[in-house]
């Protein structure tokens, strides 16, 4: 009311509408009236936002995000997909999960292959992977991850290969000589593996075993989306003050069943059962362990490092105020 009065005589399309591309000074203006409301704390500019923001807890994240979404999200659930979209467009120009992500998907391809002439285009075959998301399921709050099934035991692996590698060569990462330095609006972030004198044989397990994942990847993602099961696996990783669903999707057939309007409807006819996902990690995780230490005895044994091929280092730097949005 104190924001936009007319709101409330609108339709429900139109209200929609508005929630989805409100102009920056009511979407200002809303939450000025909320910390205020909620926490009794006075914002006078953004910048006075995003830093009573930066001081919240878990719980007062909680609090404030919850009285949002219903000034923010869509359909009957107030879905609100907390991800990047390009100027003009809103959740409301995509009908179901899959229209959203292969518009994602074609750009990310175009992108790739405008930064790099020879990129080869990939064929899709669902590329969502841990897009953020809010959302209400029978009424209560909760924080969500959407995923493909290929994706999400991509991540296992890489917890469990990680562990592995630290394991047969055990090393740590330690900050670099230029770690922390400032350059230009941002700041250096180095590290360097210090194994105790095996520092290049666990740059080279590290190394073959990233491109172990990336083609196991490859190859998840064409079985699952040769089986087409039209699957959602949920997983409940809720805690105190993070109350937090992973929505994770067979194949893209899922993904042209689920509309964003109708989100909770649409996902449980299509529940399954999530012991399906471990057979497969289980699968995964076991001939990902032989290669590891099959190829941890043949480094040691035959690696030499001085006959490493030079590979190009990127440099990273993290501009001010980059990593404010993940708090």
């Amino acid at each position: 009311m104190r924001v936009n009065p007319e709101y409330f005589a609108w339709s429900l399309e139109a209200q929609e509408r508005y929630r989805v591309s409100m102009p920056d000074q009511d979407a200002f203006r809303l939450r000025q009236e909320l910390v205020k409301t909620l926490f009794g704390l006075h914002a006078k500019t953004g910048e006075d936002l995003s830093e009573i923001s930066d001081q919240f807890s878990d719980e007062k994240h909680l609090v404030f995000n919850r009285v949002l979404l219903p000034a923010a999200g869509v359909g009957e659930d107030f879905f609100f997909l907390n991800e990047y979209l390009d100027e003009g467009k809103t959740l409301l120009d995509f009908d179901t999960l899959y229209e959203y992500d292969y518009d994602d998907h074609c750009f990310q391809e175009q992108a790739r292959k405008e930064q790099t002439p020879e990129y080869v285009v990939k064929p899709y075959r669902g590329a969502l992977y841990y897009a953020w998301a809010r959302l209400f399921i029978d009424g209560v709050f909760h924080y969500a991850s959407l995923c493909m099934a290929a994706g999400y035991i991509y991540s296992r692996l890489d917890e469990f290969g990680q562990e592995k590698v630290s394991t047969l060569i055990p090393h740590r990462y330690v900050n670099a000589k230029d770690h922390g330095k400032r350059e230009g609006k941002g700041t250096i972030f180095s590290q360097r593996i210090d194994a105790d004198g095996k520092e290049a044989q666990a740059e080279e397990l590290q190394r073959r075993f990233w491109d172990y994942l990336s083609q196991r990847y490859e190859a998840l993602r064409t079985e699952f989306d040769g089986q087409a099961r039209t699957a959602v696996y949920m997983e409940d990783l809720s805690r105190e003050h993070d109350p937090h669903m992973t929505f994770i999707f067979s194949d893209k057939t899922a993904l042209q069943a689920v509309r964003f309007r109708y989100f909770m409807r649409d996902c449980r006819p299509l529940a399954a059962d999530r012991a399906e996902l471990n057979v497969v990690i289980n699968r995964e995780r076991q001939a990902l362990d032989a290669y590891l230490e099959s190829t941890c005895r043949d480094i040691l044994t035959n690696f030499d490092p001085k006959g490493a091929p030079f590979r190009k280092k990127n440099k990273i730097i993290i501009a001010d105020g980059a990593l404010n949005e993940l708090l």
